[in-house]
């Protein structure tokens, strides 16, 4: 899916969802028995607030930190029955990283020796998978203070309704949504955990909207679930 498609899935479920924002004025999401509903927390980390790839940098200049005490009143107010922490978790040779494509030149479809800039999305026919990738600084590696949620961020714990999911750990396949590596390869565990827990319904906050919260929500919509994106909870 190509971003003026997410675009539009955005604002297409943004005008038929509800605003959760009033929702939580009522300090409450109304359940029933058909009804369990999980708040979906996207990469609220460092290197997106902060980092590299911080939402300041972008040419929309929004800041990413302006989420946190908007997700953190959900979660004190609202009584959601599954709450999920995503993350990415990238191992330093990860095929997303810009500063990598000098090893995986070989790979590319089209012209090798052609110069290519980051940010680019370039065609790679291999090593593992044929995938359109674009090319990101480096970002989000795997144990390192700029993959960790961010410091302000209510973190829950409680192993019976709190949900962590590290996404983009295979060094050879992108992974914006939380369900799903990029073009369908490879799901995560996030699809089984939820129907463990009888989810029915998700509420998707964090960033950034037009890459992880708009594959998230797809996927989720995808899946079947009744699927909303928190307008003011993202960026």
């Amino acid at each position: 899916m190509n971003r003026l498609s997410l675009f539009w899935f955005i604002t297409i479920l943004i005008i038929k969802t509800i605003i959760i924002s009033k929702v939580a004025e009522t300090s409450k999401v109304k359940k029933s028995a058909q009804s369990v509903n999980a708040l979906i927390v996207v990469d609220v980390q460092n290197c997106f607030i902060n980092g590299n790839l911080s939402l300041l940098k972008a040419s929309a200049g929004q800041d990413g930190a302006e989420v946190i005490p908007i997700i953190n009143n959900l979660i004190r107010t609202i009584p959601f029955d599954v709450i999920v922490y995503t993350q990415d978790w990238h191992p330093s040779n990860h095929i997303s990283f810009f500063e990598n494509l000098h090893f995986r030149r070989q790979y590319l479809a089209g012209n090798q020796n052609r110069t290519i800039k980051v940010f680019d999305t370039v065609k790679y026919l291999g090593p593992k998978y044929k995938t359109k990738q674009v090319l990101w600084p480096v970002h989000c590696i795997q144990e390192t203070e700029d993959a960790a949620l961010h410091k302000d961020l209510d973190v829950i714990s409680s192993p019976n309704t709190v949900i962590h999911i590290k996404k983009g750990t295979d060094p050879d396949i992108e992974n914006y949504s939380a369900f799903v590596h990029n073009q369908g390869i490879k799901n995560s565990e996030l699809n089984k955990k939820l129907k463990e827990q009888n989810v029915t319904q998700v509420f998707i906050v964090g960033l950034a909207t037009d890459y992880c919260v708009a594959a998230t929500a797809l996927d989720a919509f995808n899946l079947n679930y009744r699927t909303y994106i928190v307008q003011d909870a993202t960026r």
